[in-house]
């Protein structure tokens, strides 16, 4: 038998006999011996992602798109940065549900086994946030030090809480029928799809929202597009800084600022938000109602919970 002679090769030759995960698959793919997961994981997207016959698992392993796990009928998620999901609303974009999500975890990724430690969803209609639901998340892990630090999220706080599984048919419920929304949501949406198949059996699935990228292509003028960087920009207050409930309560609030600035460039639907969306925003010009906006943003006395 000849051998692959490129890496993507390498990697189809070594998940014909099953799915790996990052860590494994690129250590052999590259022939090194050690690989940060991280760093494993960051490899393995930029390698396989464009490549239609690898699929990445729920679990986060990498797998053949005919391999023995996806004939056996698991589910398998395919890692793309510009995925449309099925399901997109139609119709006026102010009819359009969105749930805005916020989760706080034990660290980066949910591959090298992380956990949700906290998770709010903000729900967002007819252009105002309606309701909020929030829960700590016993992780059935220790929660680093520095996390705790950061989020003032202890082991103390949650170990009495719920894991995950218990409250993942509501998690499911409230995400139902809604667009999923966060900050980098990629981020939120890889964690909240790992807990959910872990926890129930259940495939995360859906059209997706990243007010990142919203803030990218609708506010061209500001230099950064952190949730810190946007709030302030609106005059929104974050009542509680890398707490679940404040940050998606933030977001929301965003959201619902920068969707009028959509509108204001008539965009009233949510397949002309994702023609948007998808027009790269390196060609375009701000605007005068970009220059206008810079310095007379959306007031932030407006838009709170209904």
């Amino acid at each position: 038998m000849s051998r692959p002679t490129t890496l993507s090769a390498r990697a189809a030759q070594r998940l014909a006999s099953g799915p790996l995960d990052p860590v494994t698959l690129m250590c052999d793919v590259c022939k090194v011996d050690r690989l940060q997961a991280d760093t494993a994981e960051r490899m393995s997207v930029a390698l396989l992602s464009s490549h239609p016959e690898f699929v990445r698992l729920p679990s986060g392993h990498w797998a053949l798109v005919a391999s023995p796990a996806t004939r056996a009928g698991e589910s398998a998620v395919v890692d793309r940065r510009d995925d449309r999901s099925e399901g997109a609303p139609s119709g006026s974009l102010r009819d359009v549900n969105f749930a805005v999500v916020d989760v706080e975890t034990t660290g980066t990724s949910p591959i090298t086994g992380d956990r949700i430690t906290e998770i709010a969803i903000a729900h967002v209609r007819g252009g105002a946030v309606v309701d909020v639901y929030a829960q700590l998340v016993n992780p059935q892990r220790p929660i680093p030090p520095y996390i705790t630090q950061l989020t003032q999220i202890s082991w103390e706080m949650v170990r009495d809480q719920p894991t995950f599984r218990d409250i993942a048919p509501t998690v499911v419920d409230r995400l139902a029928g809604q667009v999923f929304t966060a900050h980098n949501a990629a981020f939120d949406w890889r964690f909240v799809g790992d807990e959910l198949e872990r926890g129930i059996g259940h495939v995360l699935a859906g059209p997706k929202l990243c007010t990142v990228r919203l803030a990218r292509v609708l506010l061209p003028a500001l230099p950064r597009k952190s949730l810190d960087h946007v709030t302030r920009y609106f005059g929104i207050d974050i009542e509680a800084r890398h707490r679940a409930e404040g940050d998606a309560v933030a977001t929301a609030q965003a959201l619902v600022r920068m969707l009028r600035i959509a509108e204001d460039e008539g965009v009233h639907s949510w397949p002309a938000l994702e023609r948007l969306l998808s027009a790269p925003t390196a060609k375009r010009r701000l605007t005068a109602s970009d220059r206008r906006r810079r310095a007379f943003p959306h007031p932030a006395s407006e838009d709170y919970i209904a």
